[in-house]
């Protein structure tokens, strides 16, 4: 095993949570541990049987095990037969064992060493035993699109995802309609989503084109910023504010002042999204709006535009703590989705002035 592999494993035996020792199971696989360099041949076997009885169980106890101790032969042994097997890619779907900003930042530097690991999670995530997308584990399924959202767009996904887009879940066909046009890139197929019933979908499948620029998909995101759901048309003006189409700024200070409050927290968040100084006072009125979301979106966007770097002091360092807090998600559509009681809105860009006006959105939940 890499020594560069090696780190990346025994980070996460640290980081993962375990539950409370399991005394007798623990002791026999600490006791293969110290024997193994006098009896490397059946401490191998025996490590190998426990893993193949109860895989997950063996995970728990091998991260116990290595929590108190990862040096020696018999912990280096025990670290390569978890990096090869997929119980370790398990680990990184179970909310039990990893929150989720966590796991997202293993996959990201365990994808480095393992470029198959997003076909492992979609297959995890959604078994091929399972007879019918209705019968997978739906949480355990959106974990792994959320994680494999954030890795490489690679284009032998495509094929595992092409069930998921006639998922009965929304979030999950959402989320899938969002992968699978980052991965394809192609501008045709999103626009025959925009006949989607479901806003959601529309919006991360023009989501999807963002940072991408020819013809076809200019032609794409003008055609979704007409839509009457205010979230298509804002992804669409994302998009084309991204290739420098047209200048979005007059349409976002007239939609800050929309009646409905939905309107209002798109244009926050948009103007936190392109960081014009010229949105500074707008963003301040908008800290006394009525709706909480408004004004949550409003404080954040201001913040963002606070921090942003000024052009004689160049970009934040990597990995700094400001510029880890300003990173925008990859799917703003679905992070966005509001929910009764939500402190913070997080939308999209505002409709330009031929976008019809944002109507109501009661009906919006997420």
């Amino acid at each position: 095993m890499e020594a560069p592999v090696a780190e990346l494993v025994g980070e996460f035996v640290r980081e993962v949570r375990v539950a409370a020792a399991n005394s007798d199971g623990d002791m026999l696989l600490q006791s293969l541990v110290d024997a193994f360099q006098s009896s490397s041949a059946m401490s191998k076997r025996d490590m190998r049987r426990m893993l193949e009885k109860d895989a997950a169980w063996f995970l728990q106890s091998s991260c116990r095990v290595l929590k108190a101790s990862a040096e020696g032969p018999g912990a280096v042994y025990l670290m390569e037969l978890l990096w090869s097997n997929p119980v370790l890619v398990s680990g990184l779907i179970d909310p039990a064992l990893l929150p989720l900003d966590t796991a997202i930042r293993f996959a990201k530097q365990w994808v480095e060493y393992d470029s198959m690991l997003d076909i492992k999670l979609l297959h995890m995530g959604f078994p091929s035993e399972a007879t019918t997308v209705q019968n997978v584990d739906i949480v355990r399924a959106k974990r792994v699109l959320a994680i494999v959202n954030e890795l490489p767009a690679c284009r032998h996904i495509l094929l595992p995802l092409v069930n998921l887009l006639h998922s009965p879940d929304p979030k999950v066909r959402s989320k899938a309609v969002s992968l699978y046009g980052r991965t394809s890139q192609n501008a045709e197929w999103v626009r025959r989503q925009l006949a989607e019933g479901d806003a959601r979908v529309r919006a991360n499948a023009v989501e999807s084109l963002w940072g991408t620029d020819s013809t076809c998909t200019r032609a794409v995101l003008q055609e979704a910023a007409r839509d009457q759901h205010h979230r298509v048309a804002a992804n669409a003006l994302v998009g084309l504010h991204r290739i420098g189409a047209y200048d979005v700024t007059a349409s976002l200070q007239k939609m800050a002042q929309a009646e409905e409050p939905m309107g209002r927290a798109a244009a926050a968040f948009a103007m936190g999204q392109i960081l014009n100084p010229d949105f500074k006072p707008v963003l301040e009125s908008l800290l006394k709006d009525d709706s909480p979301q408004v004004r949550s979106q409003a404080l954040r966007s201001l913040i963002r535009l606070k921090r942003q770097p000024q052009p004689e002091e160049g970009p934040l360092p990597a990995g700094s703590v400001e510029s880890a807090a300003d990173a925008a998600p990859q799917d703003t559509t679905d992070a966005a989705l509001p929910e009764p009681g939500d402190a913070v809105l997080v939308l999209p860009l505002e409709a330009p002035p031929e976008v019809p006006p944002v109507s109501a959105d009661k009906e919006d939940k997420g």
